[in-house]
């Protein structure tokens, strides 16, 4: 694996050049994303039917619930607390949603297989957790698809993926070719760091993703996006760099807060939910103040009494050390 930067970690280099290079901007984008397509077939190994480019997972997933609201309604399975926009997109499009609670900080799969019915339409299953970094294995996500309705879909929302330790992408193939009702959500804002650009994608079997997929307009990628993000699928070393730089600042993280004697969820992802009980406001506070990113528990489905901290630095353990450090004796500078 590549050796890890300093600092913030970025966008790949050749993804910033292909947006310069792009000739010009009063020509329409293609309008179905094809060539970016064609380089996620490439990168996977797959057809490109077995894509849908959007702008954003966001979208995607947006696309999808609509489609399901306008085939007649159903029912929504997800964890709670989960990825704000599951609850939120089920209820604006009158949908009803069946929410399970977490177990000890992750999926409840069986609990989760137990509130599948005839009416479910969708599972929305984020893995790594959007809050808690926790993972569902995939033999546990295909056991939870084999008990869906037959026009039923299993979202395995993988936007973190890049940061498991165990990446699952050699397995998408055989998801594919297998024909299992579950598609695999994937973005350009986390590894790849392109969050500005709006783009992401959907992997699934083709005769799935025509029917019961996200429909994209015509041109709802631009042309700057679909060039920078088709640059970056081939620019592996500064993927693999951030996936490194993440890794090495959470094992660092982890011990800080391990000598501090402050609880956390072993995470896979680019954040650690950390557990400070009445402190957790005080610490946010001190966390801020040093520049470190996070939710707090007022931010909605961060639990009471605990702080999500994202780790967009090589420099987060060392900030998260100094507001410790703060916190504990607030009279020295």
């Amino acid at each position: 694996m590549a050796e890890p930067r300093t600092g913030p970690f970025g966008p790949s280099p050749a993804a910033l050049a292909a947006i310069t290079r792009v000739p010009d901007l009063s020509a329409a984008p293609d309008p179905h994303s094809a060539r970016l397509r064609e380089a996620l077939a490439q990168r996977y190994a797959l057809p490109p039917e077995a894509f849908v480019v959007g702008p954003g997972t966001a979208s995607l997933l947006h696309h999808l619930v609509a489609r399901t609201a306008a085939s007649g309604g159903g029912e929504t399975v997800y964890s709670d607390p989960s990825f704000h926009l599951y609850a939120s997109l089920t209820r604006d499009y009158g949908l009803t949603g069946r929410a399970v609670p977490l177990r000890a900080y992750r999926h409840d799969l069986p609990a989760l297989t137990g509130a599948v019915c005839d009416r479910t339409r969708i599972v929305l299953l984020d893995s790594p957790h959007n809050i808690t970094g926790t993972t569902a294995s995939l033999p546990e996500v295909i056991a939870l698809a084999e008990t869906v309705p037959d026009s039923a879909v299993v979202v395995l929302d993988n936007v973190y993926g890049e940061f498991q330790n165990d990446v699952i992408d050699r397995w998408f193939g055989e998801l594919v070719e297998c024909g299992a009702p579950i598609v695999v959500c994937r973005s350009f804002s986390k590894a790849h760091r392109l969050f500005g650009l709006r783009v992401g994608y959907m992997i699934g079997a083709p005769a799935l993703l025509e029917t019961l997929g996200p429909i994209v307009l015509r041109y709802d990628v631009g042309t700057l996006t679909q060039a920078a993000a088709a640059a970056s699928l081939a620019d592996h070393a500064t993927v693999e760099a951030n996936r490194y730089l993440v890794a090495d600042a959470r094992r660092r993280l982890a011990a800080v807060l391990t000598n501090a004697g402050i609880a956390f969820v072993p995470s896979e992802s680019a954040s650690i939910l950390i557990n400070v009980g009445p402190a957790a406001n005080q610490l946010a506070y001190w966390l801020t103040g040093v520049g470190c990113s996070l939710r707090s528990p007022s931010t909605s489905g961060v639990p009471a009494g605990h702080i999500q901290l994202f780790i967009d630095s090589a420099d987060t353990p060392a900030r998260v050390a100094r507001a410790l450090s703060d916190v504990r004796e607030p009279h020295q500078s």
